[in-house]
């Protein structure tokens, strides 16, 4: 459904087949627009079926089949099915299949280069993947990017230094989240870069000048951080149900606990961070769902469905299949999520937090959360208990308690 076919007409005249419509073609808008500009044609609902050639093996054309939309496929679209009897042929020079931007795994499982989430090096050792093959259909700036963390990380396996000495400094001046606050409430306009005329497009010449050093500059100064503040969709919720708070950026390793038969065993389970200050939690009892967040999301998320759902009141918890709730208890501050009916808590007291499951007790050192006891369930004698909940659970809690839940 991705492939779309260009024909090349023997006075010059280009057309791009596509067997849907142009509004689900897997293009960037401002691409089918530009490509509107200089002259090409866009035929919708036509589906290529044979490439005609002469007795020399020269391509004289294509012929096509109409299409019309069908039942809706898994996506939700539309399929497109062919119109029987109504085959045309077009006249062209040259035919070039634009098969998409997935990639071609056939020489081997693509299950193999599955990676983590920050990590380049597949399952073949020494086989770095990165990119749109890494990502899916991405920008040329995150190509260019994984190329040189994949770079350092080579550097690094290696034990080689990797370093760049650019001039700039080693770290980013950090500001207050006032002033990044204050600096999106301003609009500068973007420079459009100088474009050749489009009567002077049919060529192989650039036509998008570069940015002069000034120009350059100027754009970067438009960058808003949103990697240290975003807080979008704080801005513009009508019931200011998503709040933002600043936490700690912090980093600890975690254990995991691996059981068999009623004994256990603590192993390395990765390390957690934060990465970024500012957090957000969303108040589900002021939510309404608008999904404005979700509109207004530079990163395309949800922030009402994605982000912690917290709740003001016992019995509101207590009617969600998922989400938190802050209370004080006897004991300490205790925190019990919920996830589709899976209930934990994570009680805070002096020296220590203890996580309660359905598999286990766990007392952890709150300085570095590290294992100091286990009482398993009577029941549980076999598997794998995580503590990235517990994790999570540590985060939320100190962000309800800065804002004042409990």
């Amino acid at each position: 459904a991705r492939t779309a076919y260009r024909m090349v007409s023997k006075n010059g005249k280009v057309t791009i087949v596509y067997r849907r419509t142009i509004e689900e073609m897997p293009a960037v808008y401002q691409e089918i627009i530009d490509a509107m500009e200089e002259g090409i044609t866009f035929m919708e609902l036509a589906a290529p079926v044979e490439i005609l050639t002469n007795a020399a093996g020269k391509v004289t054309g294509i012929k096509c089949i109409k299409m019309k939309p069908g039942e809706p496929d898994e996506s939700g679209r539309h399929r497109p099915v062919p119109i029987q009897g109504s085959k045309f042929e077009i006249p062209a020079d040259a035919v070039i299949p634009s098969i998409g931007q997935k990639i071609t795994v056939d020489f081997t499982d693509p299950k193999l280069l599955k990676t983590g989430a920050d990590a380049f090096e597949t399952q073949f050792p020494n086989v770095y993947i990165g990119g749109d093959a890494r990502l899916g259909a991405s920008s040329l700036i995150n190509g260019v990017a994984d190329g040189r963390k994949i770079a350092e990380r080579i550097s690094q396996k290696a034990g080689l230094p990797f370093t760049l000495d650019d001039g700039r400094p080693d770290r980013r001046e950090e500001k207050p989240v006032r002033e990044l606050m204050l600096k999106k409430a301003v609009r500068i306009p973007g420079i459009h870069p100088a474009e050749l005329s489009l009567e002077n497009r049919k060529n192989f010449a650039v036509v998008t000048d570069t940015f002069t050093e000034e120009q350059a500059k100027q754009e970067a100064s438009r960058c808003l951080l949103c990697d240290e503040v975003c807080n979008i969709c704080t801005t513009v919720c009508p019931n200011l149900a998503n709040v933002y708070y600043e936490t700690e950026k912090e980093s600890f390793p975690l254990q995991k606990i691996i059981v068999s038969n009623g004994q256990y065993q603590l192993s390395p389970d990765g390390k957690f961070e934060i990465t970024q200050g500012i957090q957000i939690l969303n108040i589900d009892n002021f939510c309404n769902e608008c999904g404005n967040c979700n509109t207004f999301c530079p990163t395309q998320g949800a922030p009402y469905k994605t982000k912690p759902k917290v709740f003001l009141t016992k019995a509101s918890f207590d009617e969600a299949d998922k989400g938190y709730y802050l209370e004080k208890s006897e004991e300490g501050t205790l925190l019990t999520g919920k996830n589709e009916g899976t209930v934990s808590t994570l009680l805070v007291k002096k020296d220590i937090f203890v996580f309660k499951n359905a598999q286990a007790e766990v007392v952890l050192l709150r300085t570095d959360f590290s294992i100091q006891k286990v009482t398993l369930r009577t029941e549980f004698l076999n598997g794998t208990i995580s503590l990235q909940e517990a994790a999570r659970m540590h985060v939320i809690l100190k962000g309800m308690s800065k804002l004042a839940f409990a």
